[in-house]
């Protein structure tokens, strides 16, 4: 058995050192969400070779890369509710920097210094941060779901499956030091292999993607549109939206719209997605904003509030919207309505 876990244990090691190359080293896409994706590699890279290395008991064991080993798990929680936000939020070098950098002082005095009590407080104190972060980026992805379905359909059950392996891993090694062994040393020592396979398909995903974040214009083999049919399309979709105000409505879904114009929803979210590179969930968004920012200068909407026009304009949640316009604009909604009231 412990052979089979060394073995297992290097096998990981391997794929997350060639996930951080490719992702340290990668041109495309998207820098920030490459170097996130490097650091996670990175971590469970060090983690696994030490682990790797303890199963065996190699004389020649580095204190030192132990201790790196036990300290990166501070950066683990960040990188990764980083990555989940990034689409949505853009956090600025400054914001990144905030949510690591911090960590770097344990992690220095912890390596260097040797202090005999944060032997005792950092995997408390760990496992507190990362519990944390796991909700903050569990809470957010539910969140923002439907408004980045595409993305969160995949990234969500990956934050849960790595959520689910955290507790279980706290648990099983809170009974051992009360000396329940629910399991064998060998074993628990492990288990940063299971807790490396959501952020590997997380890493895979990414890298099998198109070479930016987020919708991507597709290829659809299967369901190929004549030039002049994807016209036509667009523009019965654009009149029903427009002329209908469609989008108005805060209830409509992609089949019903479908539905309502006679094309088959598949060619709807095909030609909005080739033709104004959205998904049918970001096109129901920009319409909804450009008719909140007429409204908010309408001096015949003047009456109602910033979420009753919002509300006109098919939105539901007062926080949802402010987010979104600030997000477009730039602005709040009332510094956009005081900006042009001021005109």
């Amino acid at each position: 058995m412990l052979k089979f876990l060394s073995i297992i244990n290097l096998i990981v090691a391997v794929q997350a050192l060639f996930l951080f190359l490719h992702f340290i080293l990668k041109s495309k896409g998207t820098k920030v969400l490459n170097r996130l994706l490097a650091l996670l590699c990175l971590c469970f890279t060090l983690i696994l070779i030490n682990t790797y290395i303890s199963l065996n008991n190699f004389e020649a064991r580095s204190i030192l890369l132990q201790d790196i080993a036990n300290n990166v798990m501070w950066f683990i929680g960040p990188s990764l509710y980083l990555y989940v936000i990034y689409n949505l939020k853009k956090p600025s070098k400054k914001v990144i920097l905030l949510h690591l950098l911090p960590y770097l002082f344990p992690s220095i005095i912890d390596i260097f210094f040797n202090w005999q009590a944060f032997d005792t407080i950092i995997p408390i104190m760990g496992f507190t941060q990362m519990s944390i972060y796991l909700f903050l980026s569990l809470q957010f992805c539910f969140k923002n779901y439907k408004a980045e379905q595409q993305f969160y359909s995949w990234v969500l059950p990956s934050i849960i499956a790595f959520t689910l392996l955290v507790a279980l891993n706290f648990c099983l090694t809170i009974l051992r030091n009360f000396g329940i062994d629910v399991l064998p040393n060998t074993i628990l020592q492990s288990f940063t292999s299971l807790l490396a396979i959501p952020i590997f398909y997380i890493a895979y995903k990414e890298m099998n993607s198109a070479n930016t974040y987020g919708i991507q214009p597709k290829k659809y083999k299967t369901t190929p549109l004549s030039n002049e049919k994807s016209k036509d399309y667009l523009l019965r979709i654009k009149f029903a939206m427009d002329e209908e105000k469609l989008y108005c409505d805060t209830t409509l879904k992609l089949s019903r719209f479908a539905e309502k114009i006679s094309i088959p929803s598949k060619y709807v979210s095909q030609v909005i997605n080739q033709n104004l590179n959205l998904s049918f969930s970001d096109y129901l968004i920009q319409l909804r904003l450009e008719d909140a920012k007429k409204n908010l200068n309408n001096p015949s909407k003047q009456h109602l509030t910033i979420f009753g026009i919002a509300q006109e304009s098919g939105f539901t949640s007062s926080s949802r919207f402010n987010y979104l316009f600030k997000k477009h604009t730039g602005l709040t909604p009332s510094q956009f309505q005081k900006q042009n009231k001021d005109f």
